[in-house]
């Protein structure tokens, strides 16, 4: 596109109109307030084609002003909170799943998240990359009885932060069981001072057979076959499996073993106690906070390569960093499959990262069970 300042401005305004809620009656302020924000003048309104994506608009916004803030001009153009969750919230209480794909959708516009295809799946593990260039701006959620910031990070798998309130470890396992039954997600707390919560989509807990039945009462206790030691609690009486679960936690505490609390609502809720401590990172497989216990982990930006793995092309000496896992999936031509290998080496890469972070053996991890009173 053309770099002249007033067109990229006028651009970027249009894209905010087209994909960001912003209200069209609000273009000439707009205007106005980004180009007081990169330092030029005011510029004039003018006919624009709006089909341009954001990376193209940003660049070109480099071009024309190379000092530019970035993070400044998508805080202009992003809608306030009190626009989102007006949005965000209409839809929330009629359909989750919907208002989860419109939050999703205005984050992956607006360039605070990735896009879709910067995650992977394979054999039910998960891993995603969040290059957002601005701080987040967070919805508003309800949970329990309380409205908690919900903050997206990647679109993949919805990966999203939610603040934790929570001193007691009872009430962090009742705010997992309450957002898991009203949002049908996953949510994820690391056991210790300062944790957050950590929500995604799905992990591959839920889809884990049984290995050993512990309990078979009121409160059904499974170990799971699982890369590290984790333990799956059902119940008809949810405080029952509330109390059942802290009891366990308080326990495995008290013998300073790591672990995170985890919550789905696949086939009814269930908790999930995993016997992991903090992810070791490699090149390629960065922390991904509680959720690196569970299946979902954060990765290097390997988006560059799949253009490489589509063709089937030899790896280039700017993207050398990438050898490593260029080798491990293969130089031949993967076309629309290139973005399932990178997941599938990907995955290969962090599941020996998390069988080592195993805090417990899986006859401690039912023995904790056994003596949780």
């Amino acid at each position: 596109m053309k770099t002249d300042i007033n067109t990229v401005l006028n651009t970027l305004v249009a894209y905010a109109t087209d994909n960001l809620m912003l209200d069209p009656l609000d273009y000439g302020y707009t205007l106005n307030r980004l180009a007081s924000v990169v330092g030029v003048p005011c510029p004039k309104m003018q006919d624009v084609d709006g089909d341009v994506s954001l990376d193209e608009l940003l660049d070109a916004l480099t071009v024309a002003v190379p000092t530019a803030d970035k993070a400044a001009v998508m805080d202009v153009l992003f809608p306030m909170p009190r626009t989102v969750n007006m949005h965000f919230g209409a839809k929330l209480e009629r359909n989750p799943e919907k208002a989860f794909e419109l939050l999703y959708d205005l984050y992956a516009h607006g360039y605070h998240v990735v896009s879709t295809s910067d995650g992977a799946e394979s054999d039910g593990y998960y891993t995603y990359t969040a290059n957002g260039v601005t701080p987040l701006k967070a919805a508003a959620l309800t949970v329990g009885d309380e409205t908690l910031y919900y903050a997206p990070k990647c679109v993949y798998n919805r990966v999203a932060t939610l603040d934790n309130p929570d001193i007691l470890t009872d009430d962090l396992i009742m705010r997992e069981v309450a957002f898991a039954a009203k949002y049908g997600e996953a949510i994820a707390a690391r056991i210790g001072a300062g944790a957050d919560y950590m929500c995604c989509a799905e992990t591959p807990l839920s889809k884990a057979p049984v290995k050993t039945v512990v309990s078979d009462g009121a409160v059904k206790i499974n170990l799971i076959k699982y890369p590290v030691p984790a333990l799956s609690f059902t119940g008809i009486a949810k405080n029952a499996v509330v109390r059942e679960v802290g009891s366990v936690v308080k326990a495995v505490t008290e013998a300073g073993v790591p672990c995170v609390v985890a919550a789905d609502n696949t086939n009814g809720v269930t908790l999930y106690v995993v016997f992991a401590k903090e992810l070791g990172a490699s090149e390629f497989i960065t922390d991904g906070g509680a959720l690196s216990a569970c299946g979902v982990v954060a990765a290097k930006d390997c988006s560059p390569l799949l253009s490489v793995l589509e063709k089937g092309t030899a790896l280039s000496t700017d993207l050398a960093e990438y050898r490593p896992i260029y080798d491990k999936i293969g130089g031949v031509k993967h076309g629309k499959n290139a973005i399932k290998e990178l997941g599938s080496a990907l995955i290969a890469m962090y599941l020996p990262l998390l069988t080592a972070a195993a805090s417990a053996t899986e006859e401690q991890a039912v023995a904790f069970a056994a003596a949780k009173q």
